[in-house]
């Protein structure tokens, strides 16, 4: 059987999550660490569990830094928004919230 497909239509996406260490956050970005390098200019989805909640932004890696001889990287990250931060947003919750739970790192895996 063949089916057609509209190009409008996804057919799938790969994506991977990577543990990651949240070093530092501020209303525009964070810096974290992985066990990977990322590339400069890859976008990803940053989910963060705290005492609130889950909560999820889409950051965009600006900056890798390999730290010499201790098999991590550290990410610098921006947050890409184009809506102010509101109380339900993780760019809020930063400015007030100070106990990290968990984080992780999904990345659209493209070619």
């Amino acid at each position: 059987m063949i089916f057609g497909f509209n190009s409008r239509d996804q057919l799938a996406t790969l994506s991977s999550e990577i543990g990651i260490r949240v070093l530092n956050c501020g209303a525009s970005g964070c810096l974290v660490e992985t066990q990977r390098p990322l590339p400069v200019g890859r976008v990803a989805t940053l989910h963060i569990a705290l005492s609130v909640g889950k909560f999820e932004e889409t950051v965009q890696v600006v900056r890798c830094q390999e730290i010499t001889g201790s098999g991590v990287y550290h990410v610098g990250t921006r947050f890409l928004s184009t809506t102010p931060a509101s109380t339900e947003s993780l760019r809020y919750l930063f400015r007030r919230e100070v106990g990290v739970v968990g984080a992780s790192l999904w990345l659209n895996d493209k070619a």
